[in-house]
């Protein structure tokens, strides 16, 4: 697999996703939390590994932000967030667009 497009096309048929641009999500989202639990040293090795366009893809998605990932994590393991976390969440969305 050499290209961004080749990667997004077998996530999409790994993940029975209905077009390129859910797989482009999907991918995006599994590698930011990837990018959080490895770190950036072996995340800069990825990428040094990576044929180019697949590099410049991975270069382009930065790492989750880890109370983003500890509220996830939180709520996979209970089935609730607590307020605060939940309207820090919607605060940083809002100021990202």
């Amino acid at each position: 697999m050499e290209t961004r497009k080749e990667f997004l096309e077998a996530v999409m048929k790994m993940a029975n996703l209905k077009d390129l641009e859910q797989a482009d999500d999907a991918a995006r989202a599994v590698i930011s939390l990837t990018k959080l639990i490895i770190g950036d040293e072996l995340s800069e090795e990825i990428a040094e590994a990576s044929p180019p366009d697949l590099r410049q893809g991975w270069e382009s998605i930065k790492a989750a932000q880890e109370d983003y990932f500890e509220r996830d994590e939180r709520l996979f393991e209970t089935g609730e967030t607590d307020g605060e976390l939940e309207r820090e969440r919607q605060l940083k969305i809002a100021s990202a667009n």
